[in-house]
């Protein structure tokens, strides 16, 4: 699997080490099913997750973001690449290189909170039904046992005890998310991949549910992948933030200097569509208009993947692909990274 990927020493630091990740989903045609192309969600993505930390991932729908978060709890099989995930006993283990049963165990550590709390809970199944269920497969006790966990649960999320026995249609969508958080929380996992976790959620009810989860991550030294297309949110969440376009990473470094400076185009153009609460700062700033859409992943540019929608794109752009190089202390995939002059909040 990671047989061309160069393996670094993984530092203590890092619960998660990906390293030139590729997911392509092939492209079947004619009555043989003949192979004629890829579409290539994700295209040799690499970084660093630390414990501790909320790692942010943004860009536009169609960019890559929730295929990383479900190659990582390997709901997908890699095309290539390598992902490390350090356990709770210290051991590192190559995920990618694991078949099914040899994942079981470590499913423990790794839970995800999925985008729509309506559908992501089972209309047929009571709250104790839906949190229990994981302690269940995982043989966690009694069933006073795991009655008593799902009530503690409960309880860590803001929800009644007594509402144990309700079914999901009972609840609101922000209850229904927290109920979603207590079972990704049942096997005290280390890891939780937050896939669009609060964006079906009104503002103040959205506020509410990653208060909660930022007071989880302090009091069970959780770490979080926030995957979002809301800057506002991701700002207010993450340590640090991966821009991710056409499947690759194009800028990866510190929330705070990310917003700041900005060191690639689409970063740009992304952070100027953030609102600005202050008439005064409206005024000034500038929403960057991209020409043209997203491109076909199936059909990818030549060169650098955002050119044909970049204001700052050269003859080079067309025909070189990037990689990223550190600027700055940061991560960039852009020809002239550092040297155009970028706007930022």
């Amino acid at each position: 699997m990671n047989d061309s990927v160069t393996m670094p020493e993984m530092p203590d630091d890092v619960l998660i080490s990906v390293r030139g990740l590729k997911k392509y989903f092939p492209i079947r045609k004619g009555w043989r099913s003949s192979h004629v192309g890829d579409v290539k969600a994700v295209d040799d993505v690499s970084f660093d997750i630390r414990k501790g930390e909320t790692f942010g991932l943004v860009g536009e729908s169609g960019s890559g973001k929730s295929t990383v978060a479900r190659l990582i709890l390997r709901a997908y099989v890699l095309t290539g690449g390598s992902i490390r995930f350090r356990m709770t006993d210290g051991s590192v283990a190559e995920l990618g290189e694991l078949t099914d049963k040899q994942m079981r165990p470590i499913r423990k550590e790794m839970q995800m909170i999925f985008q729509d709390p309506y559908s992501s809970l089972d209309p047929r199944m009571t709250l104790l039904e839906l949190i229990g269920e994981p302690l269940k497969v995982n043989n966690y006790g009694t069933e006073e046992q795991i009655k008593e966990r799902v009530a503690e649960l409960l309880k860590m999320v803001g929800l009644r005890p007594e509402y144990i026995l309700r079914y999901p249609h009972a609840f609101s969508g922000g209850q229904r998310q927290r109920i979603g958080i207590a079972r990704a929380l049942a096997l005290n996992p280390s890891f939780i991949a937050a896939d669009e976790a609060v964006s079906a959620l009104d503002v103040s009810v959205a506020a509410q549910n990653i208060n909660l989860l930022q007071d989880l991550q302090e009091k069970l030294g959780l770490t979080y992948m926030f995957i979002t297309h809301d800057l506002s949110m991701v700002e207010h969440i993450s340590d640090r933030i991966g821009v991710m376009y056409m499947g690759r990473l194009v800028e990866l470094g510190d929330t705070d200097d990310i917003f700041r400076t900005p060191l690639h185009p689409y970063t740009e153009a992304l952070l100027s569509a953030v609102p600005q609460p202050d008439p005064r700062r409206r005024k000034e700033g500038k929403r960057i208009i991209l020409k043209g859409e997203i491109a076909d992943a199936a059909n990818q540019p030549t060169g650098c993947a955002f050119h044909p929608r970049c204001r700052f794109a050269k003859d080079c752009c067309k025909t070189d692909k990037p990689t990223l190089k550190t600027v700055n202390g940061r991560q960039v995939s852009c020809h002239f990274a550092g040297e155009i002059e970028l706007a930022g909040v």
